[in-house]
């Protein structure tokens, strides 16, 4: 059982001014009071905060009916607005379900999964049971006009360039002929036409959450517009490092086989980034993502 803390837990804190830098600590300030406010506006009693997440705030409580629900503050206007849209988008279907949002305090009131914070437990077959409603996320097409980011715009924007800011320094470790071709293969992906899907684009085992019934739901996008297989190849790189890739990419071609060598030639791309940014910062997950990079899955891609 997670414990809720009657405060923003240190952790929160930390990791936030982490991944924000120390300004958002003005913000994390209020954060408590924007939580409260909101509260009282839905006729929620908050139970506590939760320990999780980098990007944002999260406390527990119910609604006047007993339902339990999650309330999430967001110190970044495009990450509350995006996520926002994404829920919208999905409207509950494998993802949280979205009940209401403030938009001056960057709130969002969302269903709590599972009966308590973090979900139930994983079952033993989680792998299988993710890989059979992953495509549910994808299944209608997002409107041109759509606010959330494109996959195109983020890889040459900050994937690409971020790639061969590292390689200068590290490019070795990762071996250099694997970065070229990754960054050749990014290029690429971004200039060809793909479905406008909504794309969950973090599917860390962390942020795939299970119901009382063990069935998952995706919780805390980082939404992109872009190809479905991008989601499927950042789930098989990123969801646990736990040397499962190759499972996880038969589960693909399983499930998916007509977009099963997109889906590699993305993972490539995102292994090359991973094990950049891994041996950077000394790691221990540089090591196994070395090890994704010389699968026989990826042995065969071609830049």
């Amino acid at each position: 059982m997670v414990r809720l803390t009657p405060g923003i837990p240190a952790g929160t804190r930390t990791r936030l001014v982490e991944h924000y830098g120390p300004t958002v600590r003005t913000w994390l300030h209020g954060a408590g009071n924007k939580i409260a406010a909101t509260a009282a506006q839905s006729e929620i009693t908050v139970d506590g905060f939760h320990d999780a997440g980098w990007t944002s705030v999260v406390a527990v409580g119910r609604d006047a009916a007993g339902q339990l629900v999650i309330l999430k503050a967001f110190p970044d206007p495009d990450r509350y607005h995006h996520e926002q849209a994404a829920l919208t988008h999905w409207a509950g279907h494998s993802s949280c379900c979205l009940l209401g949002s403030d938009d001056t305090a960057r709130v969002l009131i969302i269903e709590l999964v599972g009966r308590a914070a973090g979900g139930a437990s994983a079952p033993n077959d989680a792998a299988e049971r993710v890989a059979d409603v992953l495509p549910q996320l994808h299944r209608i097409e997002v409107e041109p006009d759509s606010s959330v980011p494109t996959l195109r715009d983020y890889y040459r924007q900050t994937v690409l360039p971020r790639i061969q800011h590292r390689a200068s320094r590290h490019g070795t470790a990762v071996g250099e002929e694997t970065v070229c071709g990754a960054l050749d293969l990014g290029a690429k992906l971004c200039t060809e036409r793909h479905r406008r899907a909504m794309l969950h684009s973090d599917l860390y085992a962390e942020n795939v959450v299970f119901d009382a019934e063990q069935v998952p739901v995706f919780i805390d996008p980082h939404p992109k517009i872009g190809s479905p297989a991008f989601d499927w190849a950042f789930w098989c790189v990123y969801y646990r490092q736990d040397g499962g890739f190759a499972t996880r990419v038969a589960l693909c071609r399983s499930h998916v086989p007509d977009l099963a060598n997109e889906v590699l030639a993305w993972s490539l791309t995102l292994a090359v980034d991973g094990a950049l940014y891994y041996t950077e910062n000394n790691d221990p997950d540089a090591a196994m993502m070395l090890q994704v990079l010389a699968s026989p899955e990826l042995a065969h891609v071609r830049w």
